[in-house]
């Protein structure tokens, strides 16, 4: 399908202007496909400086004849971001753009291409599964309104819930994420250092918003929150000791967190889960979870 003659896609220079212009299509295509963005200009540029990107090759523009952004590809380290402004859907773009990041990632010698479709787009999903790709990873942005008080959290036998305190209980929660094997709603392995920074750090760290379980001396689960905007509450791990599974502690630190964050004020517990199923996990309808949208990654071997 030949693009619209409107439609030009041509390379990224990583200027000022073109990141503006990224933002606003990612903007718009997040809120199209989910409701709501949390993009920030400082996304853009934290995709664009990772170690060894070489922008003018590895992302695309498309803009249309007035200029503004409409399509934009990135590809680096076996994984691809392709976005299409809502207007632009349709017309084969996506299609120029998937070609131009599977082109760039087989010249640098990747076998393997992952991309993520939010918001279970249909469209999306079936050109993908026409040329090859296959799903392998599910997530879903879960959250529970917090006007109506949760019920009260019942800890197993021989559990204690304790209030975060501390470099010491930082230490412990790397330590049990660590144990847990946690990984990100994408269903990569969690990366502990950055984890520390952008979370457990003084300068981040929330304590009294989070919950964490102990039997004896060993803390055995956690639930590490934390809020930017003061209207919802994000769980941003939810962690269990592998020992300590099926016994009704992720439960209990789910309605223990939805009372400190009701407690705080706030209208809403969000949580983003991922699994390899099709289906969000039942822990967390269980608690009272619904989710809002979901994202699919697919992998395609390229050769």
């Amino acid at each position: 399908m030949e693009l619209p003659a409107s439609i030009h896609v041509e390379r990224l220079h990583g200027t000022d202007a073109e990141a503006v212009l990224v933002l606003v299509l990612l903007t718009a295509c997040e809120t199209a496909d989910t409701g709501r963005s949390d993009c920030e200009l400082a996304d853009v540029l934290e995709q664009w400086h990772q170690d060894g990107v070489e922008l003018e090759r590895d992302a695309w523009i498309a803009r249309d004849a007035g200029g503004d952004a409409v399509g934009y590809a990135f590809v680096h380290g076996g994984r691809a971001d392709v976005q299409v402004h809502p207007r632009a859907r349709g017309v084969g773009l996506g299609t120029r753009l998937r070609k131009l990041v599977e082109e760039r990632a087989a010249e640098r010698g990747v076998r393997e291409l992952v991309q993520v479709v939010r918001g279970g787009s249909r469209p999306a999903d079936r050109q993908l599964e026409r040329t090859g790709y296959v799903p392998i990873h599910h997530a879903w942005r879960m959250e529970r309104p917090l006007d109506v008080a949760p019920a009260s959290p019942h800890w197993p036998r021989g559990i204690t819930e304790r209030a975060f305190d501390g470099d010491g209980d930082g230490a412990a929660v790397l330590a049990l994420l660590e144990r847990s094997a946690a990984r990100g709603p994408d269903g990569r392995p969690l990366a502990l250092d950055r984890f520390h920074d952008e979370h457990l750090a003084v300068d981040r760290l929330d304590p009294e918003l989070c919950v964490l379980a102990y039997r004896r001396d060993l803390l055995v689960g956690a639930a590490i929150c934390e809020t930017w905007d003061e209207v919802d509450g994000t769980i941003e791990q939810l962690a269990v000791d592998p020992r300590e599974r099926s016994r009704g502690i992720g439960r209990a630190l789910l309605l223990a967190a939805f009372e400190r964050l009701r407690e705080r004020g706030l209208n809403a517990a969000v949580l983003h889960a991922g699994a390899d199923e099709a289906r969000e996990p039942p822990l967390y309808a269980a608690a009272g979870m619904r989710p809002v949208w979901r994202q699919t990654s697919w992998r395609k071997h390229l050769f």
